[in-house]
């Protein structure tokens, strides 16, 4: 780089990115009749339709205003959600009771038709759900009685009630969906969960209330309101002058300002998943292996870690997230290795093609400013990279047309702790993120996906893995730690899945 160090010039970068203007104030006072939630997450929400979209700004309002079948708590365990029980009562073959009594926030009923219309929806082609992939699974499915579902799968399958409680699982009402259609429902919707719809200002704000019939408690707040404050700055400022309750994607360099705030603190969990460059492998110079190998190579993931995210993230070694199921610890953290970069790029005759990361201001934490650091790196090895600057809206249509440039900012979570909920999931024919194809990798993943042998499994992701390292669908950059500021009041604990669920079970006021 001409003229400053990498350290100097991502110092630099983080130092734009959290320059605050805004002197706190004093945070209000919190009383006993404190009864509303105020949010800031880092973007505004482009679907209240859970079926249609899996990001972070959307699943935070998705996952409180509809239910699933199971649930999936802070601990990482399975809990009865809709469904009050499951089994397995052949190889093929899962039944699950239904919770009695349950109305949607319209007044209908809940049965065993909306779970069988709901999860058909997913996959069905006419629907062009994002979460097509989920269920890829399931054969069929029966609605025995209203308060029966049988799901019968291609081949077994004993990640069924793992799936279910993650994207795709949200149920919605059959009846309600039909007669009003998916734009209006999309506008005005409807589900089990215990928040409901009021009103929603784009680029402003959504408010919830609560849902005064939920099957599970009344939550501890009457209404929920979700802010849309893109750049750190403001939306940290917001939190420690009071105006916020909390904020989602709290960059690591403010975190010190929260704690040391009388009123204010910083909460987190190791992500799970990864933050990743996906990659547009159909368009030129990006459908060269050797080529984004280079693009791999020319990023010091290390630095980026240590000044960016302060420590709070750790290098991905592939693309399967520590902590997951056949995360293979042996292997080593991602290389930084320019000559080699530079090397590969001369192999693959590469001339100077414009490469463009195409980016948001907040969709995740340090987004722009990771942007800007390696595009110097990948300049400093001879990529010729550009930064552009993506709207949500924009980044929204994109997603459905396929349609970006060349490499965007992804956060794959791994809804299963397994590899077959993150990275087959997006990556796999079909799959939101289908860019690339490789005949082997395809034939692994299928068959991990069905397969009851671990060992199998194991080595079918290995292989995977070796596969990945040599095409690069994605350009793996860090994973982090998912971290929160919140007033002291309030007490939450954080799903490494980026939910932000206020139901009873992790969500209070602390009363005065």
């Amino acid at each position: 780089m001409t003229g400053m160090t990498r350290r100097e010039l991502i110092t630099g970068a983080a130092a734009a990115a959290g320059a605050v203007a805004v002197l706190p104030g004093p945070a209000r006072a919190q009383t006993t009749q404190k009864r509303e939630l105020i949010v800031a997450q880092g973007g505004d929400i482009a679907f209240f339709d859970p079926h249609m979209s899996t990001s972070s700004n959307d699943i935070r309002v998705s996952f409180n205003l509809y239910d699933n079948l199971t649930s999936r708590h802070p601990d990482g365990k399975l809990y009865p959600g809709l469904a009050t029980e499951w089994k397995l009562t052949a190889p093929t073959t899962w039944t699950f009771k239904l919770r009695p009594g349950v109305k949607f926030h319209n007044g209908d009923p809940f049965s065993s038709s909306d779970v069988k219309a709901s999860i058909e929806r997913t996959y069905d082609p006419a629907a062009k759900t994002r979460v097509s992939t989920v269920f890829s699974t399931i054969e069929r499915i029966e609605a025995p009685d209203p308060g029966t579902v049988v799901f019968h799968t291609k081949k077994p399958d004993p990640l069924l009630p793992a799936r279910l409680a993650f994207y795709g699982g949200q149920i919605v009402p059959e009846k309600y969906l039909k007669s009003v259609g998916p734009d209006t429902f999309n506008q005005k919707p409807v589900g089990t969960g215990p928040i409901r719809f009021v009103s929603w200002t784009k680029d402003d704000k959504a408010v919830l209330e609560a849902n005064p019939d939920y099957w599970g408690g009344r939550i501890d707040v009457d209404r929920l309101v979700m802010r849309a404050i893109p750049e750190t700055a403001p939306r940290v400022a917001s939190l420690l002058k009071g105006e916020v309750d909390a904020i989602t994607q709290l960059a690591p360099d403010h975190g010190d300002r929260v704690n040391a705030n009388p009123t204010t603190r910083m909460i987190g969990a190791l992500y799970a998943g990864l933050y990743v460059l996906a990659v547009n492998s159909n368009v030129k110079p990006l459908d060269n292996p050797l080529v984004k190998q280079a693009l791999s190579l020319g990023i010091d993931r290390e630095i980026i870690v240590k000044e960016l995210w302060r420590g709070r993230g750790i290098v991905p070694n592939s693309m399967i997230a520590k902590g997951d199921n056949h995360f293979d610890a042996s292997l080593p953290p991602l290389k930084y290795d320019p000559r080699e970069a530079r090397e590969r790029l001369k192999k693959a005759g590469y001339k100077g093609e414009e490469i463009v990361i195409e980016t948001t201001v907040g969709y995740t934490a340090n987004d722009k400013a990771m942007s800007e650091a390696i595009q110097a790196m990948w300049r400093d090895v001879g990529v010729n990279a550009k930064v552009e600057q993506l709207e949500y809206s924009v980044r929204a249509q994109k997603l459905r047309d396929k349609s970006f440039k060349g490499l965007w900012w992804s956060d794959p979570t791994s809804t299963l702790s397994d590899p077959d909920g993150m990275f087959w999931r997006l990556l796999g024919p079909g799959g939101p993120q289908d860019y690339w194809r490789h005949a082997r990798f395809d034939q692994l993943g299928d068959a991990a996906r069905f397969s009851v042998d671990e060992k199998f499994r194991a080595q079918a992701y290995k292989e995977m893995t070796q596969i990945f390292l040599e095409h690069f669908p994605w350009v793996p950059v860090i994973q982090p730690y998912e971290d929160y500021g919140i007033q002291r009041y309030v007490e939450w604990t954080p799903n490494p899945n980026q939910q932000f669920e206020i139901r009873r079970f992790n969500f209070r006021f602390r009363r005065a």
